[in-house]
């Protein structure tokens, strides 16, 4: 009889933890989703770029400064990467001044980010004049792009293909020095 009740004990204890832990996955779902999703954004800004610089402000060359999210020491270029942490369909180009993103059937109309994108791109290149920048928009996995990725979009399943993180010593002489000049003019 006792070693009924022990088993039957260890039944309601086991379905008690269960309960609680699918309380507990349903109550931080999106914070886990957040947490996910920063990750992986961490993870891909890491592949993309030996050494990496965030959340710096430069001079925009007006008299202001600009506020660059991610720039990045990559193997043939110093790389501006602007990240989106947009959801749904998402439907721009380069030449249109508009994007739109679709969720549940509502449209929502956001400026083209390539304008931001160019700004930033184009302080880095006045404090290091001749080396090659480049920028590009990082979308996580939630959006969707129907009518194909602008040339400067990446997501994150795309960096996937990309060649493993260069190495520092990898990268040409002139671009570690420009990288040296950066960091020291943005701290």
């Amino acid at each position: 009889m006792e070693r009924y009740q022990l088993n039957e004990l260890h039944l309601w204890m086991a379905l008690l933890v269960a309960v609680a832990l699918a309380v507990v996955l349903v109550l931080f779902r999106k914070p886990l989703r957040h947490w996910r999703q920063e990750h992986q954004i961490k993870r891909a800004l890491n592949r993309l770029g030996a050494r990496s610089l965030r959340n710096i402000s430069l001079p925009d060359g007006l008299g202001g400064e600009i506020v660059i999210d991610n720039l990045l020491l990559a193997i043939d270029a110093l790389l501006v990467v602007d990240v989106k942490r947009f959801d749904g369909l998402i439907f721009g180009s380069s030449k249109t001044d508009m994007w739109t993103q679709v969720i549940n059937k509502r449209s929502y109309r956001f400026p083209n980010p390539d304008r931001h994108l160019h700004a930033q791109v184009t302080a880095v290149s006045t404090l290091v004049p001749g080396t090659p920048v480049r920028g590009l928009h990082l979308f996580t996995h939630n959006a969707k792009f129907p009518k194909g990725k602008p040339s400067n979009v990446l997501q994150l399943a795309d960096i996937r293909k990309q060649p493993p993180r260069p190495k520092h010593k990898d990268i040409p002489g002139d671009l570690r020095t420009a990288w040296k000049e950066l960091c020291v003019s943005s701290s």
